[in-house]
């Protein structure tokens, strides 16, 4: 069983608005509304694909309603502690007229000592019956990010695969825990890295800062539908097929769940797994809503996508 751990979920609404226009009244002819949060959305994401899942986290006030509703109608089993404070709401509003998409994402509540003890005490237990715990999102405003770090290095401690999947900051902090993957986009992993990503050749080369950082392994997936995922053999590069995108948001999201889903439920080799997770992206853009694809369309899409073994491996590009 996956674990996803949410420490700032949200109730996540998607807009279409044509032709959007800042200071002018719209209406919405459609919108979808999920419980969200990075760990949300792998969490649906893996279960759209078979894989046993679990989702933990902060829930509170109405919204922490709606997004145990959203997680009971996808069939996601959760483990959410009750927080004093209202879970926020995100935002999303896509434009299919000029292919645009704004993101407004609310900071979310703070959390308290002992609501933070609580949630400790019971991902321990949780931990207890995961093979793999997925630390995804941010943190809550009032939070050190030593939180998230110690449950990192907690569940590394108990023998389990640890993914990070957070901001540049929450990132940084994390690879101190040596997780065994991270998963940043291209523009957090060139924060990150400290340098920008103009070149093929300059993947690789992040790729590495990452490792070097802590990680155990680290994959960056760009804009562009490319990705890099680090491996005993080198570096694997994949290629997503072109589509008729609806939506990009939570396409991240669902690539992490395909390669966790190829790597450790279907136990597939890693070009395999990439190519799983790059049609598993493919398939969330098509769609509105973050992890809301169908898994027949998205191992369609994984046959398309072109992967290859870069001739620099990872080895030597940390030399």
């Amino acid at each position: 069983m996956i674990l996803t751990v949410t420490l700032n979920a949200a109730v996540a609404r998607t807009l279409v608005v044509p032709s959007l226009t800042l200071g002018h009244r719209h209406r919405a002819p459609e919108s979808v509304t999920l419980a969200g949060g990075k760990g949300m959305n792998v969490a649906r994401s893996l279960r759209a694909l078979g894989t046993p899942v679990l989702a933990a986290g902060f829930a509170g006030g109405r919204n922490g309603d709606a997004i145990r509703d959203g997680l009971s109608d996808a069939a996601i089993p959760f483990d959410l502690v009750e927080i004093a404070g209202h879970s926020r709401t995100s935002t999303a509003i896509v434009d299919p007229m000029s292919g645009s998409q704004t993101e407004i994402n609310e900071h979310g509540p703070d959390v308290s000592p002992a609501e933070a003890k609580e949630f400790s005490r019971r991902l321990e237990h949780l931990m207890e019956y995961a093979t793999a715990v997925v630390f995804a999102g941010s943190v809550p405003p009032n939070m050190e990010e030593s939180f998230l770090v110690g449950l990192v290095r907690r569940a590394r401690e108990r023998g389990l695969y640890t993914v990070v999947d957070s901001p540049p900051s929450t990132l940084r902090a994390a690879l101190k825990a040596d997780p065994s993957l991270v998963s940043p986009n291209q523009h957090e992993a060139e924060s990150v890295a400290g340098f920008d990503f103009i070149e093929d050749a300059d993947f690789p080369l992040g790729l590495s800062r990452l490792v070097e950082l802590g990680a155990a392994n680290a994959c960056i997936t760009s804009p562009e539908g490319h990705s890099y995922l680090t491996t005993e053999d080198g570096i694997i590069s994949a290629l997503a097929p072109r589509i008729e995108a609806v939506s990009t948001i939570g396409s991240g999201d669902a690539y992490l769940a395909g390669l966790l889903a190829g790597l450790l439920h279907r136990n597939l080799a890693p070009a395999e797994a990439i190519r799983l997770a790059a049609g598993c992206a493919a398939a969330n853009a098509e769609t509105l809503g973050a992890g809301h694809f169908e898994a027949r369309r998205a191992e369609e899409l994984a046959e398309a996508v072109q992967v290859d073994l870069l001739d620099r491996a990872l080895q030597e590009s940390r030399n």
